[in-house]
């Protein structure tokens, strides 16, 4: 569950609006109100691994696997800063919805918040990226990692916010060979999961080809000059226009920073990029790298 009773994000993944979140999936949250230190609440039962108490910083991660808000089963290993009062000691476990810590200013912080990581596996790597930025393997995108049933998600940055009621739960007995576990792997039948909005169409219009730094991590200015790869354009098809509820439009004409854009096409994931958390898909005959959070996993059956 969401740790926040308000959530303003002032600075998202990928350097959005903090360049010390280049590379990573970090987000910086304040409260309701700028300036205060609320307090925040586990979203699961977890233990305490480690503690900087310089920076107010904590790692924790979950007693058992839980379920992520993309679907996926597995273990948070979760990564906290800035709280000015941090008093949690190694070992120490919670209790979900137990108060967790404080929003602070502790270390390397402009303003009162916390900055969260999360990690959907057991893996505590602890490791600098290639900006000098301090990050997990396997992270993802807090709208990919927690429910916000009873949050008030006051700025999201457009994030694809889900409630436990939106992930449907098997309820009936399933054998082994039709569970899915939402750990991909090579071979794993994949769905795109939400609607995306697109960035940038590449030039020329005819080339049907369309930029999404969510799905593929690319910088939007790294599209615009031209440095983004080949594997980084997305073919137009079979993705479909649609409204931001995810009813299909009519002229299926994509425009750049407006459209909308769906795809219930099933995929079969050709190769794992586990240090980016990426997975490589055939799109209308292109091959391109997406970060595994933008898929689910179905049955093979």
């Amino acid at each position: 569950m969401c740790p926040f009773t308000d959530m303003y994000i002032t600075a998202g993944v990928q350097g959005n609006g903090n360049k010390l979140h280049l590379g990573t999936m970090a987000n910086d949250i304040r409260g309701l109100q700028s300036g205060i230190r609320y307090d925040y609440y586990a979203p699961c039962k977890m233990k305490c691994l480690r503690i900087y108490p310089e920076s107010g910083q904590s790692m924790w991660q979950s007693e058992n696997k839980v379920r992520f808000a993309n679907g996926r089963v597995d273990y948070a290993t979760i990564m906290i800063a800035h709280d000015d009062s941090l008093n949690c000691y190694v070992g120490q476990i919670i209790e979900q919805g137990s108060k967790w810590a404080n929003m602070g200013t502790k270390g390397n912080a402009t303003g009162v918040h916390c900055h969260i990581q999360i990690s959907q596996s057991r893996d505590t790597t602890w490791k600098k990226n290639n900006y000098g930025n301090y990050c997990f393997n396997n992270e993802y995108d807090t709208d990919a990692c927690y429910f916000v049933d009873d949050t008030n998600v006051i700025n999201g940055l457009g994030g694809n916010w889900k409630k436990t009621t939106d992930i449907k739960l098997e309820t009936s007995p399933i054998t082994s060979d039709k569970k899915v576990d939402q750990i991909l792997f090579k071979g794993s039948k994949v769905k795109f999961n939400g609607i995306f909005k697109v960035d940038i169409i590449k030039s020329p219009i005819t080339s049907n080809l369309f930029g999404y730094t969510k799905i593929t991590g690319c910088t939007f200015q790294d599209y615009k000059t031209g440095k983004a790869k080949d594997y980084h354009w997305i073919p137009t098809q079979p993705f479909m226009e649609c409204d931001k509820n995810g009813t299909i439009t009519k002229d299926q004409k994509l425009t750049g920073g407006t459209s909308f854009v769906k795809n219930d096409t099933i995929y079969t994931v050709e190769e794992i990029d586990s240090k980016t958390n990426s997975a490589k898909l055939n799109i209308n005959g292109k091959s391109i790298w997406v970060f595994s959070d933008c898929l689910y996993e179905i049955s093979n059956s």
